[in-house]
């Protein structure tokens, strides 16, 4: 009997426990969506879970940076938050709720924590013509060289970013490789895959583009002769297969997926 009882009280207790703790992590929650530092604080010695998950597994790291409350973040930081957790529903992490904001006192903090992710911050900062942002990244330094030279491609072609050029030529940016016209004019025309997925290389005013149905061309940059990738983003690989003087097709790398497409040889009339 005297077992049972203690259980019960056990369970009790426990319960309790629970209840008080889910309470602290909403108050904190409420308080970091305030911006209110100091109440979070409070909260966090009164035993508030830094890395409680909310709607879609999000901490609190991510209303503050979405919010711009460096202060907040600061808080959260010391206090050991993970700053990598991505939410369940979108894919995105702290940081990038912070970069869509432009809260630059925010993403230096983050960046601090999360190094890893300057090539982001870059380039984030060059498609914005963010000059704070760029140089938040550069100062950080650890900018992969292929990252700032697609920087400074794509701010050597918007007449509001000459301070970021200037600032990416200082850090050490350089122009990519030089490919000869006539290399670049064979590499013109319609690829497709085996699959289906199908698109064009077209040439205009010396750049290579991807011409898809119903979206935009996509510039590309050259990384060697052969090799090129998105001005815009990283993490997408455009190779041309070159057999003897013909251009036989392309291999197409997003991640750790390459699909092979082969040149459509167009009927001659």
């Amino acid at each position: 009997m005297l077992a049972h009882k203690f259980f019960l009280l056990s369970l009790l207790a426990l319960l309790f426990t629970q209840d008080t703790k889910q309470e602290l992590n909403d108050q904190m929650f409420e308080a970091v969506r305030k911006g209110d530092a100091a109440a979070v604080t409070a909260l966090l010695d009164k035993g508030a879970d830094v890395n409680a998950k909310f709607r879609y597994g999000q901490t609190a790291l991510f209303k503050a940076a979405e919010r711009g409350h460096a202060a907040v973040v600061k808080v959260l930081l010391d206090r050991g938050v993970d700053v990598t957790v991505q939410d369940t529903f979108y894919k995105t992490t702290a940081m990038t709720w912070a970069l869509d904001g432009d809260h630059t006192e925010v993403v230096k903090l983050l960046l601090e924590k999360l190094p890893s992710s300057v090539d982001d911050v870059l380039s984030t900062g060059v498609r914005s013509g963010n000059e704070a942002l760029v140089k938040v990244a550069l100062d950080k330094g650890g900018a992969k060289p292929q990252t700032l030279t697609a920087a400074l491609v794509a701010a050597s072609g918007n007449e509001k970013s000459v301070g970021i050029v200037e600032m990416l030529k200082k850090a050490g940016a350089v122009p990519p490789p030089d490919i000869d016209a006539a290399t670049l004019q064979s590499y013109v025309g319609r690829y497709k895959g085996e699959s289906g997925p199908e698109f064009s290389i077209s040439l205009k005013e010396g750049k290579l583009f991807i011409v898809s149905p119903g979206r935009d061309p996509l510039p590309l940059m050259p990384v060697d002769k052969t090799n090129f990738r998105p001005v815009a983003f990283e993490g997408m690989a455009v190779t041309f297969n070159v057999e003897g003087e013909s251009v036989t097709g392309v291999a197409f790398k997003q991640g750790a997926n390459t699909t092979q497409m082969k040149r459509v040889v167009e009927a001659k009339p």
